[in-house]
């Protein structure tokens, strides 16, 4: 069984292997730029039956630039699609995929968004 916890830590960790600052989610002022934040919140658990549930969470990552241009914005979309859109990433004992991510700049910020779908033993 795997929880939102597990999935933020495990992006966390493949944004830093890529060079990505990741910056804790409560974290308000203070950091280095560039920094990423991420926050992962369940979005819809199905009961399949008795023993199984899907459950599909939502990811947000916050990307601000160290010089906020939109070109560095794209940069770092292009380089969060390669990371996670063409090969499957582990979360414990599940290899999850992504099947589509949403990007959005607002003043020079980048926002991508995408959602995670998994099947689970209920607790």
């Amino acid at each position: 069984m795997i929880n939102e916890k597990d999935i933020q830590t495990r992006i966390a960790e493949l944004l830093a292997e890529e060079g990505f600052n990741v910056v804790a989610s409560e974290t308000q002022e203070g950091f280095e730029k560039p920094a990423v934040f991420v926050n992962v919140y369940p979005t819809s658990i199905t009961l399949e039956n008795a023993s199984m549930e899907q459950v599909t969470d939502s990811i947000e990552i916050k990307y601000i630039p160290a010089v906020e241009t939109v070109e560095e914005c794209a940069d770092a979309a292009h380089k969060l699609r390669m990371i996670f859109m063409y090969k499957p990433f582990e979360v414990g004992d599940r290899r999850l995929t992504i099947q589509q991510i949403e990007f959005d700049i607002e003043a020079c910020v980048l926002y991508a968004y995408f959602d995670l779908q998994y099947m689970q033993e209920t607790p």
